[in-house]
């Protein structure tokens, strides 16, 4: 017996030739698309959007950011559209909620650059006859035609100016109408939207127990590695989507944002594995029940292996530069060394054993090997994915993991995120980024540490430190302070945050804080020798340092030298006046 929906979801990556549905338009015209399409708030937003007053929308982003799924809630809650209908490359309509007709173009990226310019026309044609006009595109032709139809309304247009505008829009993603030289449009770019959130409503619809029930009845349910991971995930929904949600959190933080398509084609190769409900072999069960496993398949491996088909998932291929099952997890030392295998849960403990029991059986005889072979050590990094995604954590066991997995300040930064911290949390967040400015802005200098001043010397460009300095300011660190600002989505009155800022008494802007440059800020404040960081954001950096110097420069020396020194018993501050041809130092 073979279960439909399966094949619907092995089809939605491209881990296989198989990937009918790894495109939108195919995803849509299934009857599964039903059961787990999200019903997106900015949807809403752009129908009260229109509601309020005719529009020109553009929806823009990477192709996979769910611009076709978004157009298709749009027209079916305006009921211009059934369910499982595909849409037309363009099309007008009168909607009767709105009194007006509404123009639509499902993807201008596919048509040429005339039909794209003739489109846009039309939609700003539609408008102007009191109706609205939702278009999709890519960044690069939405560019191209919005210049190109700018130069046939007059051929002095400013063509740089155009895209500047265009790309400041893309880039604030206010969501608000803007005029693009004489046209007034509102712009979405869905790849500047957090989708981390939707992350576990889409992985609990894919779970839906209906979609399932033909499982029970198969005569290889029990030995079934599909059905296994459905069912074991299940009882476990809750520290699994912790850690999915975790995961693609941290790529969004890192600048490695996936798709809604990516995390889709992740997920799905991850319980399906891609194998065929027809020619599952009901022998060897444990054996594929284990390398089958959803523990191995998110990382992109069957059993110990590699697997080459996975890695062209992109989430793969992020998990695995990670090298998380290379770590020093928490439950390590209880399962490799004690055989301590209650730090499993309790759907996967027995599994785990047998496998790692029957593999060692020959490693426990032959201890010579043990070291030797590339086996074992393949085996440990099983054991720890599977230790990762369902070993038996307490909450602070579990921000240790999180700690190990990805970089010691993760855990805090997510429930920074989440809640607002107590004021003893700030203050050690507070003391942690007042001690790596200090690092950064005087030198790798322990002397300076304890002092509640912030100093700003004339520092060399080789970053060491100095027994000398020409002191150019200074900030007292009562004023430098850690705050939480939480930010409200304008598309979704649900999703909100915390955005953790850095502040200065003096300096009237505030400097977000992302996990990249607390990261950084932690490193250093470890006592880092080496700390790469990104050209983006060292550039934040610079600009920081150089409105901090700004601030607090001594406004009116009088002539008076101010000269940090080190000493013996601690930094020493001499003031120096030079007078005709005398110098006084004090």
């Amino acid at each position: 017996m073979t279960n439909p929906y399966i094949k619907y979801l092995q089809s939605m990556n491209n881990a296989s030739s198989s990937n009918d549905n790894a495109i939108a338009e195919s995803q849509i015209t299934s009857s599964y698309y039903d059961h787990i399409r999200i019903e997106r708030e900015l949807g809403t937003y752009l129908i009260d959007t229109i509601k309020e007053k005719p529009s020109v929308i553009l929806l823009t982003g990477h192709a996979g950011d769910g611009k076709t799924g978004l157009l298709h809630q749009i027209l079916r809650t305006l009921s211009v559209i059934r369910p499982q209908d595909n849409l037309k490359i363009k099309d007008v309509r009168y909607i009767e909620q709105l009194s007006s007709s509404l123009l639509y173009v499902k993807d201008m990226s596919e048509l040429s650059l005339l039909e794209q310019v003739a489109y846009l026309e039309e939609g700003f044609e539609v408008k102007a006859q009191g109706g609205s006009a939702i278009i999709i595109s890519n960044t690069g032709p939405l560019i191209e035609a919005f210049k190109e139809y700018a130069k046939g309304i007059a051929s002095n247009a400013d063509l740089d100016a155009i895209e500047m505008d265009l790309l400041k829009m893309m880039d604030n993603n206010g969501g608000e109408a803007e005029f693009i030289g004489k046209q007034e449009v509102v712009l979405i770019n869905l790849a500047r939207i957090d989708n981390t959130d939707l992350v576990p409503k889409l992985f609990e619809n894919i779970l839906q127990p209906e979609l399932w029930s033909p499982c029970q009845t198969c005569n290889v349910a029990k030995s079934c590695p599909i059905y296994n991971n459905y069912n074991t995930i299940q009882k476990n929904k809750e520290s699994v989507t912790n850690f999915i949600e975790a995961f693609y959190r941290w790529l969004y933080e890192t600048d490695k944002r996936l798709t809604i398509r990516q995390i889709l084609a992740h997920l799905t190769y991850s319980i399906t594995g891609n194998l065929d409900c027809r020619t599952l072999n009901i022998k060897k069960t444990e054996d594929n029940l284990f390398n089958y496993h959803f523990a191995n398949l998110f990382f992109g491996y069957i059993g110990i292996e590699s697997s080459n088909d996975a890695q062209k998932i992109k989430a793969i291929q992020e998990i695995q530069s990670l090298r998380i099952d290379e770590k020093d997890l928490p439950h390590n030392y209880d399962i490799f060394v004690r055989n301590d295998f209650s730090k499993f849960k309790n759907e996967v403990r027995h599994l785990t054993e047998n496998f790692w029991t029957n593999e060692m059986r020959f490693y426990n005889r032959n201890t010579s090997n043990l070291y030797s072979e590339e086996k074992p050590y393949l085996l440990r990094k099983a054991l720890r994915r599977m230790q990762v995604l369902f070993g038996e954590y307490l909450v602070e066991e579990q921000n240790k993991l999180l700690g190990k997995v990805f970089v010691p300040i993760f855990p805090d930064y997510l429930r920074m995120r989440e809640e607002p911290f107590k004021k003893r949390d700030l203050r050690n967040l507070e003391y942690m980024v007042i001690r790596a400015l200090k690092s950064i802005i005087n030198g790798n200098n322990e002397d300076l540490n304890d002092e509640e001043i912030l100093y700003l010397p004339l520092k060399r460009s080789d970053g060491e430190a100095q027994d000398v300095q020409l002191l150019l300011g200074k900030v007292e660190t009562n004023e430098i302070s850690i705050v939480q600002k939480k930010i409200e989505s304008k598309f979704d009155d649900k999703v909100s945050f915390y955005q953790v800022e850095l502040k200065f008494s003096e300096i009237e802007e505030s400097f977000p804080l992302s996990l990249l440059l607390l990261d950084y800020f932690d490193n250093i404040a470890r006592g880092s020798i080496s700390t790469k960081l990104n050209p983006s954001l060292s550039h934040g950096v610079d600009k920081m340092k150089a409105k901090i110097y700004k601030a607090y420069k001594f406004s009116d020396t009088n002539g008076e030298i101010k000269v940090l020194v080190k000493t013996s018993r601690g930094p020493l501050l001499i003031n120096m006046d030079l007078d005709d041809e005398s110098l006084y130092v004090k």
